[in-house]
C-alpha cells in the first residue's frame, strides 16, 4: 500500500500543477495564497462542507474566511514535503488559453495526506452568457481507493459527467504507469505563468492571422508560427525579469543575436516589440524577403572556435541551432570578456534539438550514458558546458507544439581579470578534452543547399525492391477466414520488418540515410500501406469506398483550384493511377473496376 501511495501522490502532482494537459481550456493554474493546518477532516465531503462558505466571494474576503477556519499562512507548498497528519490548502487561479471565451476562476485545492484525498471547490460564479465553463462547475475529490484512484462528485448530477468521463481515465493510466521516482516537470517555471499566458495570447492576436495569410515555407505554418510566439513571449519575460533585478533602466531594451535563425520569425517578433537585434543562418528562407527592412537578417556561415564572439548583444540566442548548439555558451563567454568591464557580461538561451556535439554527431556513449535515452544524455551534455564556462544554468521546459521543449538560460556575474582566465583554462580544457578518440577535429558547418532526403529521389528499381519485399512479409503472416478468400496480409512492426528484408535487400543503407528511412518510404505509398504505432499493414482498397475516395478528390482539387485560380473539378473521377493489388497482389484487386478508386 506504501507503493501505491508514493504513486498516488506522483499522479496527483500532475493533476495538481498541469490540469492543462487533460483540460485543454486551461493554459494552467497559479497559487495566489496558501494554508497547511494538522488533519482534522473526518471524510472527504467533510472539507468540502466546510468550505462551501467560501463560493462567490472576492480573494480578500477568502484570505479572512480561511485565516478564521484555524487555517496557518504558508509560504512553502509541496507534495513532496509534507507530513502523514498534514493538509494542504491553496488558492489558486484557473488561467484560461482564451480570455474572450472564458473568465479567469478562483478554485480553491485541498490535499489532506491523512484522508489521502485531493478536494477540489470552484470558488467563482460562473459569468451569464459564458459559452462553457473553464472547469467543472461542481466540487470534487481525487481519493485513493483500495485498489485504485477513485473520483468523487459532490452531490453528484449530471454537472460531473465530464470530469468522471475524461479526468478519471487519465489519473488511472497515470498511476498505472507511474514510477516511484517518477517527478512532474513543469513547464514555464523561470517566468510568472499568469503573465505568459497574457503575453501570450496577446502576441498571438496580434502576429499570427497576418503571418498565416503570408506564409510562403513549405513548412506547417501553425506549428512554427505558434513555436516563435511562444518563445518570444518567454524570452520577453525573462528579459523583463532581468531588467528588475539588476536594476537597468526601465527603458532599456536587451540586444540579442539568434544564431542559425531559420525563418527569421522569431527576429522579427522580437524586433517588433522592441527588442533590437539581428538573425544570422547558413541560407536565406523565401519569407525574409517579406519582413520590414527594420528586421535585420544576415547570410552567414558561421564558423565557431574558442576566440568566437559578439561584442554588440547582450543575449545569444540559440533555437534549434543543431550543430552550433553546444557552441553556444562557449561564445558567450568569449563575448563575456571581451565587453568587460564597460557592458554587463553576455547570457544565452539554447533550446536543443538534434544532438551534435562540437565536432559532429553527438555521441552518448563517450558520456558515461547508463540507460537514460540519447536526448536526456545530450540535455545534460549541453548543460554541463554552459556550468564548465561558469554560468549559472536553469532548466525550463517551453510551451511549444514539439516533443524537444527543454531549454537552458544561462547567466553569469561580472568577475576579476583572474576569475576570468580560470574560466578561460577551464574552458580549452572542455574543448581539448572533446577533441580526444574523434578522428575530424575540425568543425563542419551544414551545406548551404538543403538536401532534399525524402526517399523521392532514391532510384525507383530501390523503392520497388523494398515494397515488394515488404508486400512479401505481410503476406506471409497474413491468414484466410475461408479457402479463395482475399488475402489482407498481416501487420508487422518496423524493427521486426527491417530484420526480416535487411538480408535481402542489399540498398538498405541507401535508404536508411534518408529522413524517416524506410518508414517515409512506405508513408510515401499510403495507397498501398498504412503506418501505424510503428507497425505497417496492408491499406485493403475496401477501406475507402469510391464514393468517400471522389470525396475527398473534389476537397483536394477544389484547395489546388483555388490556390492555382483553374477549375479542375470537372476530373474529379477521373483515375490515373494504376491499382497496385490488381497488378501485384496474388490474389489481385478484391474490388471490382467500377468499385475501385484506381485502373484496373
Amino acid at each position: 500500500m506504501e507503493n501505491m501511495a508514493e504513486r498516488f501522490w506522483n499522479t496527483l502532482k500532475v493533476w495538481s500543477q498541469k490540469p492543462h494537459v487533460v483540460n485543454k481550456r486551461l493554459s494552467g493554474v497559479a497559487s495566489i495564497a496558501n494554508w497547511k493546518c494538522v488533519s482534522q477532516f473526518l471524510s472527504w465531503q467533510d472539507i468540502i462542507e466546510k468550505h462551501l462558505v467560501l463560493i462567490g466571494l472576492d480573494e480578500v474576503e477568502i484570505e479572512k474566511k480561511m485565516d478564521g477556519m484555524k487555517w496557518s499562512k504558508a509560504q512553502h507548498w509541496s507534495i513532496e514535503e509534507h507530513e502523514e497528519n498534514t493538509c494542504l490548502a491553496s488558492i489558486r487561479k484557473c488561467l484560461p488559453k482564451q480570455k474572450s471565451r472564458h473568465q479567469t476562476i478562483l478554485e480553491l485545492e485541498i490535499i489532506d495526506f491523512k484522508l489521502k484525498c485531493a478536494v477540489y471547490v470552484p470558488l467563482s460564479a460562473p459569468v451569464e452568457g459564458e459559452i462553457e465553463h473553464l472547469i467543472s462547475p461542481c466540487p470534487y475529490a481525487v481519493v485513493l481507493g483500495s485498489s485504485d484512484i477513485e473520483l468523487n462528485v459532490f452531490k453528484s448530477d449530471v454537472k460531473g459527467d465530464w470530469l468522471l468521463q475524461n479526468v478519471l481515465p487519465k489519473l488511472r493510466k497515470w498511476h498505472a504507469e507511474m514510477d516511484e521516482q517518477h517527478s512532474a516537470v513543469e513547464s514555464i517555471r523561470l517566468v510568472s505563468l499568469e503573465a505568459y499566458n497574457n503575453l501570450y495570447q496577446e502576441l498571438k492576436k496580434k502576429y499570427v492571422p497576418n503571418i498565416t495569410k503570408v506564409w510562403p515555407e513549405c513548412t506547417d505554418p501553425q506549428k512554427f508560427i505558434h513555436e516563435d510566439v511562444a518563445i518570444a513571449s518567454y524570452l520577453i519575460l525573462i528579459w523583463r525579469q532581468e531588467r528588475e533585478q539588476l536594476k537597468l533602466d526601465s527603458d532599456y531594451r536587451q540586444t540579442f543575436i539568434d544564431i542559425g535563425c531559420g525563418n527569421g520569425l522569431l527576429v522579427y517578433l522580437l524586433t517588433s516589440e522592441g527588442y533590437p537585434g539581428k538573425g544570422i543562418d547558413i541560407r536565406a528562407r523565401r519569407i525574409w524577403s517579406l519582413y520590414p527592412p527594420e528586421i535585420k537578417l544576415e547570410v552567414s556561415t558561421l564558423i565557431p572556435s574558442e576566440d568566437t564572439f559578439f561584442l554588440e548583444f547582450d543575449w545569444l540566442l540559440g533555437n534549434h541551432s543543431d550543430e552550433l548548439t553546444p557552441w553556444i555558451a562557449v561564445m558567450a563567454l568569449q563575448s563575456s570578456i571581451k565587453r568587460q568591464p564597460e557592458r554587463l557580461p553576455t547570457r544565452y538561451w539554447v533550446l536543443p534539438c538534434c544532438p551534435f556535439s562540437f565536432w559532429g554527431k553527438f555521441q552518448r556513449e563517450k558520456f558515461n550514458a547508463a540507460n537514460s535515452s540519447r536526448y536526456f544524455e545530450y540535455l545534460r551534455f549541453v548543460g554541463e558546458i554552459g556550468r564548465n564556462c561558469g554560468y549559472q544554468v536553469e532548466e525550463d521546459r517551453m510551451r511549444i507544439p514539439s516533443t524537444r521543449r527543454t531549454c537552458f538560460v544561462g547567466s553569469i556575474q561580472s568577475k576579476s581579470e583572474s576569475e576570468w582566465a580560470d574560466l578561460l583554462k577551464a574552458k580549452s580544457s572542455m574543448i581539448a578534452l572533446s577533441k580526444e578518440g574523434v578522428e575530424e577535429t575540425k568543425f563542419q558547418p551544414r551545406s548551404a543547399v538543403e538536401l532534399i532526403r525524402n526517399c523521392t529521389r532514391v532510384e525507383r528499381s530501390i523503392q520497388d525492391s523494398f515494397i515488394n519485399l515488404t508486400a512479401k512479409c505481410l503476406l506471409d503472416c497474413g491468414t484466410r477466414n475461408q479457402p479463395g478468400e482475399w488475402n489482407p496480409g498481416g501487420e508487422i512492426n518496423l524493427t521486426d520488418l527491417v530484420t526480416l528484408v535487411r538480408q535481402d535487400f542489399k540498398d538498405f543503407d541507401q535508404l536508411k540515410s534518408e529522413c524517416g528511412g524506410i518508414q517515409t518510404l512506405l508513408r510515401n505509398h499510403s495507397h498501398i500501406f498504412v503506418v501505424q504505432n510503428k507497425c505497417v499493414r496492408f491499406r485493403s482498397p475496401k477501406e475507402l469506398s469510391v464514393e468517400e475516395w471522389r470525396n475527398q478528390q473534389k476537397h483536394t482539387k477544389a484547395t489546388k483550384t483555388k490556390r492555382s485560380r483553374l477549375d479542375t473539378s470537372a476530373r474529379t473521377d477521373v483515375k490515373t493511377r494504376i491499382c497496385w493489388f490488381f497488378v501485384n497482389h496474388p490474389d489481385g484487386c478484391p474490388l471490382n473496376q467500377d468499385l475501385c478508386r484506381y485502373l484496373h
